[in-house]
């Protein structure tokens, strides 16, 4: 209708769905990946394994947050490309519970997929933090699980997620092009996220206006940086790790 065109004119997406969309929850703001389409890159059903795909988490948390959160990609380093299969995320700051509900669930539900992650962090999980002046790292390497820093320009974080987003592969088990990024049905705090929840917050209030430059700090945000710190090092799935979810010898090898 010509009314609709004459409104639509010159408003922003995330203003045009908030003010005239179908969806009866729309964030107010600007959402940052506003590429991601659920009908178009979420995954239902059977999770699908190909050989030489790989386990990659990403953490998001520091000393003195409250929030902590991991989402889980099944990584295939050939195309390169993503799947993600798996989130947590806590609110009360509780470390020693947070990593080993994780640790738990890489032993016994992705068993079959190998249970060994490669972990990608944010750079201040390093940072100790407490009475007991240790880290989310220090907590991580006592289960197991070393850390690998992520990158730490949301610039680059953003154009790598982006880029996955709008590129698509031929995938190798059914032949189908399919977008370089998914995420499985089972991770709603992740789609979510993606669908508005991760947003920019508006400079001035009212419709249109600018955004600000870095997203808002909201229960979204957390598990969307986890996800961006996993995507930041795709590469990692292509190295050759020795020992690979096995225990090291107890004698070192000459």
């Amino acid at each position: 209708p010509e009314w609709q065109t004459q409104a639509f004119a010159g408003l922003p997406t995330a203003e045009r769905e908030r003010e005239y969309g179908k969806k009866w929850i729309v964030y107010d703001g600007k959402p940052v990946y506003a590429d991601y389409h659920d009908a178009t890159h979420c995954v239902s059903g059977a999770i699908i394994a190909p050989r030489r795909a790989k386990l990659v988490s990403g953490w998001d948390g520091g000393p003195t947050d409250v929030y902590l959160a991991w989402a889980l990609g099944l990584v295939f380093p050939t195309a390169p490309a993503v799947l993600l299969i798996d989130e947590y995320q806590v609110d009360d700051g509780n470390v020693e519970d947070f990593v080993q509900v994780v640790a738990s669930r890489l032993q016994l539900e992705w068993f079959k997929l190998g249970g060994f992650s490669l972990h990608v962090a944010d750079q201040s999980v390093f940072t100790p933090g407490g009475v007991q002046r240790s880290s989310l790292a220090d907590c991580l390497r006592k289960h197991g699980m070393a850390p690998i820093p992520g990158e730490i320009s949301f610039a680059k974080r953003r154009t790598v997620v982006e880029n996955l987003i709008t590129h698509f592969y031929t995938f190798v088990n059914s032949g189908t092009l399919v977008p370089r990024f998914r995420v499985h049905e089972r991770c709603t705090l992740i789609r979510e996220a993606l669908q508005g929840g991760y947003c920019y917050p508006k400079v001035n209030a009212g419709i249109g206006g600018e955004y600000k430059p870095m997203p808002l700090k909201n229960k979204f945000s957390h598990i969307a940086n986890a996800v961006e710190y996993l995507c930041s090092r795709l590469d990692v799935a292509g190295m050759e790790v020795l020992y690979e979810g096995k225990r090291l010898p107890q004698r070192s090898l000459v």
